[in-house]
Formats: structure tokens, sequence, C-alpha cells
């Protein structure tokens, strides 16, 4: 739906076509903190997927709402025919973390495509609430407090 409509029931939508093929998307599944030599990190793991068959190129994660990334190392997938990128990829890295007062880190994943399509930082919602493609974000919790 373009941004103006604000009322699906005022639509007809056996004239609007279906979604036909999905963005890239992104998420973190599994998160552990870690310290060497006194810093903190979290190794952080994931997948990624993009539609239509293109290979997912990239994945960056920050743990500091999108400061400073690291990109991932896509440790399976990455290694699918190009545009035939039809699976997930998997990812991981690891993250320099400062935690808050209270112990929480905020990810943020984002992946990017072979057509150099990322995904957005806010959600773009319509009507519908079809076709959110926006960063990933995790909350971790940790007894480890700010420094």
């Amino acid at each position: 739906m373009p941004p103006s409509v604000t009322d699906v029931n005022s639509v007809d939508l056996t004239r609007i076509p279906a979604m036909q093929e999905a963005s890239i998307f992104s998420g973190i599944t599994n998160t552990e903190f870690v310290e060497e030599d006194a810093e903190m990190y979290i190794e952080a793991r994931g997948w990624a997927w993009a539609g239509g068959g293109r290979n997912v190129v990239r994945v960056d994660v920050s743990a500091d709402n999108g400061g400073n990334w690291i990109t991932a190392d896509i440790y399976e997938g990455g290694d699918q025919k190009f545009n035939r990128g039809w699976a997930w990829v998997f990812w991981k890295a690891k993250v320099p973390v400062n935690p808050s007062r209270d112990g929480k880190v905020e990810l943020c994943s984002k992946a990017v495509d072979i057509a150099y399509n990322i995904q957005p930082e806010k959600p773009d919602w319509n009507v519908r609430g079809l076709g959110n493609n926006s960063w990933f974000r995790k909350t971790v919790e940790t007894s480890i407090h700010e420094r």
C-alpha cells in the first residue's frame, strides 16, 4: 500500500498485486559473553536471507545502535552459485561491547545482498504490515555492568 492509505477497507485489494519477492533479512539467534585480555565481547550467531535468489554478501553486527559495525564471518551457505542463493546463510561475529549500567546490550544486525540492497535501520510499516525487513535487534542481558 502507498503511504497515503491509512485504512485497508478503503482499497480494492483485488486490484493490488501480491508481493512476489522479498527483500533481505537477517536475525540473531545465539549470543554468548566472553572476556579476553580485560575486554568484553559478545559472540553472536545468526542467519540471513535475500529474496529472488540474490546471494547474501555481507552481514554487519553492532552493539552500539549502529555507531560501529563488525563484519560477520559467513561460515555456511556463502558458497551458493551466483544469483542462486535460495538458502539461508549462517554467520558469526565477535563484537566488542560495553554493557549499560543495568547490564544490557542491544545488538543489531543488517545484511547486504549481491545487488547491494541493505536492511534499513527502521521499519517502514504499511497498513497491511507487510515487508518489514528493518535491522534485527536483540537485547542481551548479562551480569556484567558498565566499567
